[in-house]
């Protein structure tokens, strides 16, 4: 990645709006929004990567970009053992159970 592409990464806020991350990818709206809720039903291993916060859904810079970089979807979310079906994300639910610095590291995609 050049030093340009690098710099247009750095102007967006770290967490997006759903339209915004639709901006980046080039897509509507709508489409956006469905692949958010299919990364939310599938328990983060497929679609747009989202965070839930409240009623709020926001798209980190840090797995949208990944996302366009390399077509890998982040999962910013870990199952627990022995939970069944997809788990909707919940920000506070995640810092409580795993500690922040576990969720940062989920967020970078590092185990």
């Amino acid at each position: 990645m050049n030093e340009s592409n690098t710099d247009e990464w750095t102007t967006l806020p770290m967490m997006l709006k759903v339209e915004e991350a639709a901006s980046v990818l080039r897509i509507g709206r709508s489409k956006a929004y469905e692949m958010a809720q299919r990364y939310t039903q599938s328990g983060g291993i497929e679609g747009l990567p989202v965070l839930r916060m409240g009623d709020l859904l926001r798209v980190p810079r840090v797995a949208l970009q990944e996302y366009v970089t390399t077509g890998r979807v982040t999962q910013l979310l870990h199952s627990k053992p022995g939970q069944r079906g997809p788990r909707k994300p919940s920000l506070d639910q995640d810092v409580r159970a795993a500690g922040s610095e576990d969720l940062q590291l989920s967020l970078l995609n590092v185990d």
